[in-house]
């Protein structure tokens, strides 16, 4: 059965059957890993080897998660809905430009020109640096700012003014003149709206109860002595 699975293996990765030769070569590889495996299982180098100790623990976890789940009824999925609900709003949205100025260019002295020239003439826009993830962003939530400007730059979008040049605000890379043009209100959708994402966490919910219920059962088995000095004081 193993042979048969490996030539299978070969064939759906070179997109042929392979030769007698080719087979040959796969029984030999196959019977020298066996024998390496089980002289490495003589010697015990399975023994205090973390990497084999979380692979195992790996698998077990893997068999264990996938014990069969009865899908979840409408009821149960409308609690679990409405018990994780934040995690399904959909969040505000900003569409915004900016001009970048690189602080290794003198970045917050050039931002303050620039925003001091786009006063005097808003139709003709001073000369900034190229930013790597563009110029205009639209539609684009507080997470996502902060993941692609940091922390620092998304305070502006906290009490946000629009249509105005807004800074210079400061971001991981430099310093920046931003203008927001719109805000997309945060949305609770209904459990239809986001029926199969609902069922994909419930399924994953269920398989870590699942797993949970399964290492309390065998908690009772063992017996775990830990080091008096790395017990708290509490």
């Amino acid at each position: 059965q193993e042979i048969i699975s490996l030539v299978s293996a070969w064939k759906s990765q070179v997109g042929r059957n392979p030769t007698d030769d080719e087979i040959v070569r796969i029984i030999n590889n196959l019977v020298e890993e066996e024998i390496l495996y089980r002289e490495a299982l003589n010697l015990g180098l399975d023994q205090d080897d973390k990497i084999i100790k979380r692979r195992l623990a790996q698998k077990i976890s893997f068999l264990r998660e996938e014990t069969s789940i009865a899908p979840p009824k409408l009821d149960e999925l409308q609690k679990f809905f409405e018990k994780n609900l934040e995690s399904y709003i959909f969040p505000e949205r900003f569409t915004f430009t900016h001009l970048y100025f690189s602080s290794e260019r003198n970045g917050k002295q050039r931002s303050e020109e620039a925003l001091r020239n786009i006063q005097e003439n808003e139709d003709t826009l001073p000369k900034s640096d190229p930013f790597m993830l563009g110029k205009n962003f639209v539609e684009k939530s507080i997470f996502e700012i902060q993941r692609d400007f940091g922390n620092q730059f998304s305070e502006v979008f906290k009490e946000p003014i629009f249509d105005t040049w807004l800074g210079p605000v400061e971001s991981a890379y430099g310093f920046h003149a931003v203008k927001l043009l719109n805000k997309v209100e945060s949305v609770t959708p209904s459990l239809n709206q986001v029926k199969e994402k609902v069922e994909v966490d419930f399924y994953l919910e269920e398989k870590q109860k699942t797993l949970d219920s399964y290492l309390f059962e065998l908690r009772d088995k063992y017996q775990v002595i830990i080091n008096p000095k790395y017990l708290s004081n509490d």
